[in-house]
């Protein structure tokens, strides 16, 4: 998964940026649909004592979107992550049983006996 930071005003310690890494891995494999790598844009804005931070991440025909608020940097990167993480199951699942058609043509029954 190919991820840009923007806003980011202070590099992350590598202890960090490989947990977040790895994070960004599993929502990859769970996002792969063979269409190519996927993309998320992560834009990080500081108010007052606050860092908010937002991920979006195209996904079929509509993008998807978690953003969260906290006073630590991390902690709010990974709430993102994990509201990003749901959205991403529940279309996935709404996808999959959507796609479901039975095949072959179906029968009808009124009650009805045949003579």
């Amino acid at each position: 998964m190919k991820v840009t930071y923007t806003g980011l005003e202070s590099e992350l310690t590598p202890v960090q940026k490989t947990k977040l890494d790895a994070a960004f891995a599993k929502l990859g494999k769970m996002l792969d649909n063979g269409r190519g790598e996927v993309e998320a844009r992560v834009v990080v804005s500081h108010t007052r004592h606050l860092n908010d931070v937002e991920i979006t991440v195209p996904y079929y025909d509509h993008e998807l979107v978690g953003d969260a608020s906290e006073a630590d940097l991390l902690i709010a990167l990974h709430e993102a992550l994990a509201k990003l993480e749901k959205q991403a199951i529940k279309v996935r699942e709404k996808w999959r049983d959507g796609k479901r058609v039975p095949s072959g043509r179906q029968e009808t029954w009124t009650g009805a006996p045949e003579e």
